[in-house]
């Protein structure tokens, strides 16, 4: 046999014996956002609830009756409606348990924080606290996706859902999700809306920075440079405790203020910092998304 058929054959050989690759899985993607489903989900979540618990109590009037002296199947059936009550109440304790390194995946890794919210959000019998807050972090995590009209839906029908709980401590962050994303859309009507409401809720400082950020965009929005421009001097030093990108994005809408206004000196004090603060990419975005003229 010829030098060249022999190669050709050793080379067919190891590509043979390699093993092939796995195809890559598909990314899991939770199901378009359908206010509807959320609630008929809840309503189910409190269904199993209360029958398990109405099961629970029959379970124990049974061995309080007849006790462990009784009919060998009744006394397992009853056992075994405690224990389906433990782990039932174990499933929900341990989603609440995921949900602070769910928020931190959804931050660093928003595709695998998608497939980790698509299992738990599949889970039933729910407490009814934890899976509203699923649902925040669902808003979140299409946020952050930019798909502004799934968040914006996700958080408006979040805060009209009664009966919160421990959830409701999420309300204001919430509020600033849906107050951003109408902002995006340019729904000034409802992105008014969110921020007369945020007016009337407790915020910590951050969130009262966000919340002067948006309304600031909002006046911008509508025309009212002026507005954004008043009490200027007491709104740079509050933007001094934000991060530098969003501090930077704040200077860069007071500058657009300006130069609207016609106001060259501020203009000329705002816009050094707009440049230390961003990135030529940043200043690019405030440009395509109207915050700079």
């Amino acid at each position: 046999m010829s030098e060249e058929p022999r190669r050709a054959e050793e080379q067919d050989a190891e590509q043979t014996s390699k093993p092939t690759p796995p195809s890559a899985e598909p990314s899991v993607r939770l199901p378009a956002f359908v206010p509807s489903r959320l609630q008929r989900d809840l309503a189910l979540d409190g269904f199993l609830r209360v029958a398990a618990m109405v099961l629970l109590f029959l379970a124990f009037f049974v061995l309080l009756s007849v006790g462990l002296s009784g009919s060998l199947v009744t006394v397992v059936l009853a056992l075994g409606i405690v224990v389906g009550w433990v782990g039932l109440n174990t499933v929900g304790a341990r989603v609440a348990q995921t949900l602070p390194g769910l928020t931190a995946l959804i931050d660093n890794d928003p595709q695998a924080g998608e497939a980790m919210l698509a299992e738990l959000m599949r889970k039933r019998a729910l407490p009814r606290f934890v899976r509203l807050m699923l649902g925040h972090r669902w808003a979140v995590l299409r946020h952050r996706q930019q798909d502004f009209v799934e968040s914006a839906a996700i958080a408006q029908t979040l805060l009209t859902t009664p009966r919160p709980g421990p959830a409701a401590g999420h309300r204001a962050h919430l509020l600033l999700i849906l107050a951003e994303a109408r902002l995006e859309m340019r729904d000034a009507a409802g992105a008014w809306l969110a921020l007369v409401e945020l007016g009337r809720t407790p915020l910590s400082l951050t969130e009262a920075l966000q919340r002067m950020a948006l309304q600031t965009r909002y006046e911008l929005l509508i025309g009212k440079p002026a507005h954004a421009l008043s009490q200027a001097g007491h709104k740079i030093r509050l933007a001094e405790l934000m991060p530098a990108p969003q501090s930077g994005a704040f200077h860069a809408m007071l500058a657009a203020a300006a130069q609207r206004l016609g106001r060259d000196d501020w203009f000329d004090r705002l816009w050094p910092r707009v440049e230390l603060l961003c990135s030529e990419t940043e200043i690019k975005q405030l440009r395509e998304n109207g915050l700079l003229g």
